[in-house]
Order: C-alpha cells, then structure tokens, then sequence
C-alpha cells in the first residue's frame, strides 16, 4: 500500500486526504443551544438580549392589534379570524407574559423567561377552564446575542418530545422600526411558515384575561 501511495503525485494525494477528512466530519445539524457567554454575570443577559427584552418591557400594559401578512397553506385556518390582538400582560426582570387573543379564543400565551443566561420563550396554551391543553409548553431557546431587535428560538428537546415532526421549528420576534412588532414560526423541513404583525403605533381596548390567568 505505501509504495502504491509514493506513486501518486504529491498534489493528488494531498487533496484525496483533504476530501477524506471533510468527508469524516460532523454532519451538521439544527443550531445548538448556546453556552451562556462566561464574562456575563450569572443571570445577566448578553447586551443585544437585554435590549431586545427592554423593548418588550416598553409595551407592558398595553394591547395592540395584529393581521396575518404571511401564511402558508398549513396554517390557513388562523386566517378564519377577524381581530387578532396581542396584549403585554406582565413584564418583569424574570418574566414577561404576552397573550394573543384571536377573536374569543384567549387560549394563546408567550411566555418569556431569562434561563440559562439567555431567553426561553414557551407556548402556554389553555383551556376555556384554565387547564393546560395537552400541547402545551413548547418552544425554545435564543441562541446568544442575537439582535437588539429581533430574537430566534429554536424548538428544544420538550417540543421534539411532544412534537417529533417538529424537531426543527423555530420562532421568532422582532421589532420593525418603532411601529411593527412581529411574531413567526417556520417549520423548514415542511415548508410551513406563518408572520403575525401587530401595529404598535396605536393601542386597542385590553381584551378580557386569557383562560386560566
């Protein structure tokens, strides 16, 4: 074997060992939950993160009204409503809770929660009684820093658990200049995709409390 390889020229050999070692290397895969970034303090977010979470701190108390802009045929059956509003319930150091109400069904709640050095967003969705429906609490972590305006959450291992096809999702929200708030998901394997916008330049009459809050 190794006087067959001093035959080949030096070029040709070196590339074939190149392509062998791309070729033995990780696949890749969806992006990882990232570490926290070691020179922040513990609990302190990277300084795009606070940013972005000041600016949903901003809009606490108020409700604001939303429309669908961009759906794909999955997700057509969101369209059936006629309001959309979104109303920033609680926001705190810790915590903020962001409902969205689509006409009566007040079942839908964003929960955002400072965690591991960075924001985990999780879909809490309720029954008209208050209990938890059986799919519940899904969504992810934002890998660090993202952007001062706009944050993504990639689908953890609780939403690949209870949503297997779903493994890939991820989320996302973003402020578009000073009047737009958007909220999306994109399910990329699927090709299913919906973007809520909500008009922040004027705010709309608080809906009731979302079931069981």
């Amino acid at each position: 074997m190794l006087t067959s390889l001093m035959k080949v020229p030096a070029f040709v050999l070196s590339l074939v060992l190149i392509l062998a070692a791309c070729a033995e290397g990780p696949e890749p895969d969806t992006p990882a939950e990232s570490a926290p970034d070691p020179a922040l303090a513990p609990g302190e977010l990277a300084p795009e993160q606070q940013a972005f979470w000041d600016g949903l701190v901003a809009h606490c108390g108020n409700s604001y009204s939303g429309w669908i802009d961009d759906v794909t045929p999955y997700y057509e059956g969101s369209t059936q409503y006629e309001t959309i509003v979104a109303d920033f319930r609680e926001c705190g150091d810790e915590r903020i809770h962001i409902a969205m109400h689509m006409d009566d069904d007040r079942s839908r709640n964003w929960i955002l929660t400072r965690e591991d050095g960075t924001i985990l967003l999780k879909h809490d969705h309720r029954n008209e009684d208050g209990t938890e429906e059986e799919i519940s609490q899904y969504g992810g972590y934002a890998p660090v820093p993202g952007l001062a305006h706009r944050q993504i959450f990639w689908a953890d291992d609780h939403t690949a658990d209870i949503l297997p096809e779903r493994w890939d999702n991820f989320w996302f929200m973003e402020f578009m200049g000073d009047d737009i708030f958007a909220y999306g998901v994109h399910w990329p394997e699927q090709g299913h995709s919906i973007r809520i916008y909500f008009d922040l330049s004027e705010t709309v009459e608080t809906p009731p409390a979302p079931w069981g809050f």
